[in-house]
């Protein structure tokens, strides 16, 4: 239910967003927004307490937000308080992200090392998957030691994996194949 009602706001964003040209300005405002909620966990709490008045929410919001976000995604978020569906901003921001990728061919995707990859080395595999997907690739780099060496590439639910230790885990499955017969 969540991921509907955020849908449905997301994608009236998106068409504002579309025909302003203002795609990656509303992504980045709305993204700003879910995490300024996000990383305040007590005004998240006060900002979503069902006591407190749409009309205090909207004072919430103007004065955290007014003159640093385009009136449209202020917009939105004083129609989710009227609404009643404040709580869903996060969501609204995630499936607006994935709309608005989606419709300027951007592909997000996480490569997974052991080691922090320094920027040259995130922009050539970025590049280098961009050229072979034909869309523009976003590369994030996480750090997980467990891969030993190597890198495990994750876009969205593909994974490529050219780590150590996947190499090792389909050794070991070859292995375990392996049928051995006595003469």
């Amino acid at each position: 239910m969540a991921k509907l009602i955020a849908k449905r706001y997301a994608e009236a964003l998106f068409e504002v967003g579309f025909e302003l040209d203002k795609l990656e300005q509303f992504k980045d405002e709305i993204k700003s927004i879910s995490s300024v909620f996000e990383s305040e966990p007590k005004l998240n709490n006060i900002f979503t307490h069902p006591r407190l008045s749409k009309s205090e929410k909207k004072d919430i919001l103007s004065s955290l937000f007014q003159g640093k976000v385009s009136n449209e995604v202020l917009n939105l978020c004083y129609i989710t308080v009227d609404k009643g569906r404040e709580r869903y901003l996060k969501d609204i921001s995630e499936e607006y992200k994935k709309i608005s990728n989606i419709a300027q061919g951007i592909v997000e995707a996480k490569a997974i090392t052991a080691i922090p990859m320094d920027d040259k080395e995130v922009i050539t595999l970025q590049n280098k998957l961009s050229s072979q997907l034909g869309k523009k690739v976003i590369l994030s780099n996480i750090v997980d030691k467990s891969i030993v060496g190597g890198v495990l590439v994750k876009l969205g639910n593909k994974v490529i994996d050219g780590s150590i230790k996947g190499r090792l885990e389909q050794i070991q499955r070859d292995l375990n194949n392996i049928r051995v017969t006595q003469e």
